[in-house]
């Protein structure tokens, strides 16, 4: 059981079920192919391709010791895979809902909030990015399975 609450990310005290490090890992793998040289490219920085007007709505987080009004601040949060977590768990929090109407709220969820936006969630997941995201949850699945976890 105490395995089963460390995969959660906390959010002030909240626990997000599902958002964990597989969670995280395939979205940023379907984003960018969780590439850390990823910059920012149509104004959409970092691993996750996370955009201004996203971050802004989860909060404005920073890298520690900075400030969100310091020009660049978004874009060195969002290139740093930590920090761009932070984002996106900030965003999850807000918005977290059954995007897909299954009853429950999970990585697949997430990433339909991720990808279309909180307050339109329900945008089936398609194309490359799908078949990326699926592929990775697969694979972690069973190498989670098999107990041989990737990183």
């Amino acid at each position: 059981m105490l395995l089963l609450l460390a995969s959660f990310a906390p959010v002030d005290g909240v626990f997000l079920s599902n958002l964990n490090a597989t969670c995280f890992r395939c979205i940023c793998e379907a984003s960018t192919g969780c590439s850390t040289a990823t910059t920012c490219r149509q104004s959409y920085c970092g691993p996750f391709s996370i955009s201004r007007a996203y971050w802004m709505d989860a909060g404005r987080v920073v890298l520690p010791a900075d400030e969100p009004t310091r020009w660049g601040a978004f874009e060195d949060c969002a290139n740093d895979y930590e920090c761009a977590t932070g984002i996106v768990t900030q965003y999850m929090e807000k918005y977290g809902t059954d995007c897909n109407g299954d009853g429950l709220v999970d990585c697949v969820d997430y990433t339909m909030l991720h990808v279309n936006g909180g307050p339109r969630c329900q945008g089936v997941l398609s194309g490359t990015f799908a078949t990326r995201f699926h592929q990775c949850l697969r694979e972690r699945t069973r190498s989670a399975a098999q107990g041989t976890v990737r990183t």
